[in-house]
């Protein structure tokens, strides 16, 4: 770590920064592993205790960042000495809880198993459920992220490799930070994955003049490519074309979007004759929901009550706007030689739609409505 820090007098704000990120983050680590093993007859008061200690500690940054900045002004010789004491507890600190995390990986506490999650359908769960249930999917997966952590963290304990811990974790908790606050997994845990963050972040700065120094030795590298007019093209055509292929595809999306959705068969004729509401218990041709998505899939499900893949029919459909015409896909008979249905859509008002269509030499009508998600 560069360890000749400036001699220039900092202001009170960025001694109180890092006042905030040393000291309220070193409390939050402790309460983190001492709260949860209280005996059980204190567990009524762990949430008091936990909130006065992190407003004692943001107090006490306070307190401590106005004395720091009083003695600095007096020209005393110990503000280098209290910076290199915080950044040197922001470390160790940092490393203590990521290390946590990474070892709840390992020994399989963090995204354990669930069994009501794993019984629970996927619209039911919550954003916490989500994360468990996707993480939790694969131990492999965890395990990379736990050695990068507690790699990371063990990195930060020494000062020649702090820049290689901030390496590996700013990419992992940074994505951790992401998740936290858009799938709401709580307000202590994204706090301590923000503050996590910005801890890295302060590290990271006090590389600054490391990293630009690296950046413009990078400049200097020698190209492949010599003429200048060659490299802006070959750099614009590695954005533009993607850009421009994503904007065709969006656009051949947008197109069908219309019929995207879960689709309820309120009625169903096979040759004239109309299906009975039951008949899906026993026969799965008689379809109860459809379900047209994106990347021309379809899915015709018989269960009224939720998605069963061994009973539900894959197909895909084509929908060409300038003919105004829609097509179902069957490869059910036949992966290499699929069937095309043509479909007579009538009456489509966003919200419902009449189907017409022979398919198998069935003539098949369904009136449908879209189910609002």
């Amino acid at each position: 770590m560069t360890t000749n820090h400036s001699t220039i007098q900092s202001s009170w704000l960025s001694k109180f920064y890092l006042s905030f990120l040393s000291i309220v983050g070193g409390v939050n680590a402790l309460l983190f592993v001492i709260l949860p093993i209280l005996p059980y007859n204190l567990s009524k008061f762990i949430n008091v205790a936990g909130m006065l200690s992190l407003l004692l500690a943001i107090l006490f940054s306070l307190l401590f960042s106005f004395y720091w900045n009083y003695k600095e002004k007096s020209n005393n010789t110990c503000s280098e000495k209290y910076k290199t004491l915080l950044i040197a507890l922001l470390r160790f600190w940092i490393a203590f809880h990521v290390c946590i995390f990474g070892f709840e990986k390992i020994i399989d506490v963090n995204f354990s198993f669930s069994y009501h999650i794993n019984d629970s359908l996927a619209s039911t769960l919550t954003g916490q459920e989500l994360t468990w249930k996707y993480y939790g999917y694969s131990y492999g997966l965890s395990i990379i992220v736990a050695l990068l952590q507690i790699a990371g963290g063990i990195a930060l304990l020494f000062r020649r490799s702090v820049l290689l811990g901030l390496v590996l974790l700013m990419p992992v908790m940074f994505n951790i930070l992401l998740i936290n606050i858009f799938y709401n997994i709580g307000p202590i845990t994204c706090f301590t994955s923000i503050i996590i963050m910005l801890g890295l972040a302060y590290l990271l700065w006090q590389y600054k003049e490391n990293i630009i120094a690296l950046f413009n030795t990078s400049s200097k590298a020698y190209s492949m490519v010599k003429n200048k007019a060659l490299r802006i093209a070959t750099r614009a055509f590695c954005i533009i074309i993607p850009c421009l292929f994503v904007l065709y595809y969006s656009h051949k999306v947008q197109l069908s979007k219309r019929y995207f959705g879960k689709w309820k068969v309120e009625s169903i004729s096979r040759n004239g004759k109309i299906i009975p509401d039951n008949a899906w218990e026993k026969d799965s041709s008689a379809w109860k929901t459809i379900y047209i998505e994106e990347r021309e899939k379809m899915f015709f499900c018989p269960n009224p009550n939720m998605y069963v893949d061994s009973a539900s029919i894959y197909m895909k459909y084509r929908f060409d706007d300038v003919k105004n015409t829609f097509k179902v896909i069957s490869y059910e008979r036949n992966l290499q030689n699929p069937d095309t249905i043509p479909v007579l859509i009538n009456n489509f008002d966003s919200n419902s739609m009449q189907w017409n269509m022979v398919l198998y030499k069935d003539t098949i009508k369904m009136q449908l409505k879209k189910v609002k998600q």
